[in-house]
């Protein structure tokens, strides 16, 4: 028995001595010299890695601390970048008991910040696109070995090839159109069974290889920017995929908000956040729950992962000079990791925008979310632009099979006191989780043209869904929402990315909002102006937009005849010889006692002094 156990022990002493540390992934794989994030948490994968120690190969890059997981495979290391280190190639070496790895890790210098890092605002109009059903500009990326989900073109749920080459080969389709900037669905890799969506990361530190690769990301960043067009990073800080390589060994227990096997699906009761009186059972189940099963709840609360999640999103903007971020599922992460995260990002990027993702209808549960707010829970959220789903809800109700009054819009806006900066909000009429407009108006292209004009006229920062401009309608499932673009994939007889491959009732939409467009850029009273508006009468809704002298009357007719508008009560606006000027016809009346309005359709005029 004694010879038995010390056989054992020996066997024990023999196999530890044995165990060879190893290293197979440095996260984050490199840092910048002179960035204000100077202390860098470096998240080491191998093998063994449990109490080893770590050398820096220069003292400008000085080992902090080292800090253990619970499992074996994982070391976390914190550096102090010193703000004189010089850009080059560094080392970290891991020992422990006689054996020992490398690991590189680069310092790169900075590119200078012009023209990077812009953000974006209200003179700005973004355009939405889905990548996998843009433009598939390399199909022989389009399966590649390893990757869970192939091809199934056709199919509501499959990958149809879309890819960042695509995206790079339209970008002057995009920018002819007159918008802005560009906001993407995710492309980091996602080697899930339904991975086209791009909302189930396995990889945060990887472009989806049928997507391109990281540098071809970079390129499709600065051709943008050549262009002047600015892209929007859509973030997800709340979830993960089920197939992640961190589910088959995670870095401690509390990684994740609960495991595999015992976890609650997230119920949508988002409005028990800013709730005073809601319990804490019931707000917890909001941050702490499972987005669905596929998709594992991050636990934000974790320290290192917290740092992990900031660095992996300073480190994107910083690699790719990328303008702003989407922050997806706002309400379900943890609010005091947000706040830390969206600080973090703006103290490095002053100019830098975020707006999150606040799928709630009601502007009282909206506003507490958006930075300044008087409503919010204790603590600021740093948290720049909030969508607004108030809006959307309103358009819906107008614009849907309800029908009904244009006043719900006007009482939507009258509720904007609640905001500290509504100028700020995200609007949109659709998205990529929602019907198409042209769905919900049930294609009357007059009833769109409407639409249009009231996102591209009231205030906020309006976004463009791909494919609202050549009347892609669309249905109720997803697959169908984020529909094929005409012209962008392989066998496909024409091409909407053309004016003579669209035929003329998508030419009439696309010219009509690129009019659009070009009308807000050119004036100033709707790129950023105030607004003031009358309460709807007669189911027409009337609105001024100001800018110093610059000011746009809007009139929008919700009715199917024709309206006449009284001018009267406008009169001290107007001085003699006072004009309006259409701005859609481009005709100019003298002032007039009344206007006649179309039916469906809006007005807009500048009135000239």
């Amino acid at each position: 028995m004694r010879q038995t156990l010390r056989a054992l022990l020996m066997f024990v002493f023999t196999a530890t001595c044995l165990a060879q540390v190893a290293v197979t992934r440095i996260e984050p794989p490199n840092w910048w010299a002179g960035m204000r994030w100077s202390t860098v948490q470096v998240m080491v994968t191998g093998a063994h890695l449990d109490g080893v120690s770590v050398r820096s190969s220069s003292p400008l890059l000085k080992v902090l601390r080292v800090r253990n997981a619970l499992s074996h495979s994982y070391a976390f290391i914190d550096l102090r970048v010193a703000p004189s280190i010089p850009p080059g190639n560094y080392r970290l070496t891991l020992s422990k008991k006689g054996s020992s790895a490398a690991a590189a890790f680069p310092i790169l210098k900075r590119k200078p910040a012009s023209g990077r890092y812009q953000g974006f605002g209200p003179a700005d109009v973004l355009y939405l696109v889905t990548p996998d059903r843009f433009a598939n500009g390399d199909p022989s990326n389009d399966s590649v070995a390893g990757m869970i989900d192939t091809p199934r073109p056709g199919q509501l749920i499959g990958r149809h090839g879309g890819d960042i080459a695509g995206l790079r080969q339209h970008l002057g389709y995009i920018h002819d159109l007159g918008v802005t900037g560009v906001w993407i669905n995710p492309l980091i890799e996602n080697n899930d069974e339904v991975s086209y969506h791009g909302y189930a990361a396995t990889d945060l530190y990887l472009i989806d290889r049928r997507f391109g690769t990281n540098e071809d990301y970079r390129q499709l960043v600065e051709e943008a920017h050549a262009l002047g067009l600015k892209i929007i990073l859509d973030h997800v800080s709340n979830h993960i995929s089920i197939h992640h390589p961190w589910l088959n060994d995670l870095p401690s227990p509390d990684w994740l908000n609960g495991s595999v096997e015992h976890h609650m699906e997230t119920r949508h009761w988002k409005l028990s956040t800013p709730d005073i009186h809601s319990f804490e059972a019931t707000r917890t189940n909001v941050t702490d729950g499972w987005f669905n099963g596929y998709m594992p709840d991050l636990n934000q609360r974790n320290p290192l992962l917290a740092a992990y999640l900031i660095q992996n999103t300073l480190w994107w903007i910083e690699y790719t000079g990328l303008d702003g971020i989407r922050e997806d599922t706002y309400p379900y992460a943890d609010p005091v990791f947000l706040s830390k995260w969206a600080r973090a990002i703006r103290t490095e990027y002053p100019a830098f925008n975020i707006v999150g993702e606040v799928w709630i209808n009601d502007p009282a549960f909206i506003a507490p979310y958006q930075s300044g707010s008087i409503l919010s829970k204790g603590f600021d959220t740093n948290l720049p632009s909030v969508t607004d789903f108030g809006l959307f809800e309103a358009f819906m109700k107008v614009f849907g099979d309800e029908r009904a009054d244009i006043s719900a819009i006007y009482t939507m806006i009258a509720k904007d006191f609640l905001y500290p900066h509504p100028e700020k909000l995200v609007t949109f009429l659709d998205n990529h989780d929602v019907a198409r407009i042209m769905y919900v108006c049930h294609d009357e292209i007059d009833r769109c043209k409407l639409a249009l004009t009231l996102l591209l006229t009231l205030r906020g920062i309006p976004v463009i869904y791909y494919g609202t401009e050549i009347d892609m309608v669309g249905g109720t499932d997803h697959g169908e929402i984020r529909g094929d673009f005409p012209g962008g994939f392989p066998g496909q007889t024409r091409s909407a990315f053309t004016s003579a491959g669209r035929t003329r009732e998508e030419n009439d939409l696309y010219d009509f909002l690129h009019t659009l467009i070009s009308i807000r850029k050119e004036q100033p009273a709707l790129s950023g102006g105030t607004m003031l508006h009358f309460p709807s009468k007669d189911n027409i809704y009337v609105y001024l937009r100001i800018a110093g002298d610059d000011t746009v009357l809007v009139a929008a007719n919700n009715n199917a005849t024709e309206q006449k508008l009284d001018l009267t009560s406008l009169s001290s606006l107007f001085k003699s010889p006072g004009k309006l000027r259409d701005l859609l016809s481009g005709m100019t009346v003298d002032r007039a006692i009344s206007l006649s309005l179309k039916p469906n359709s809006a007005s807009i005029y500048s009135l000239t002094r």
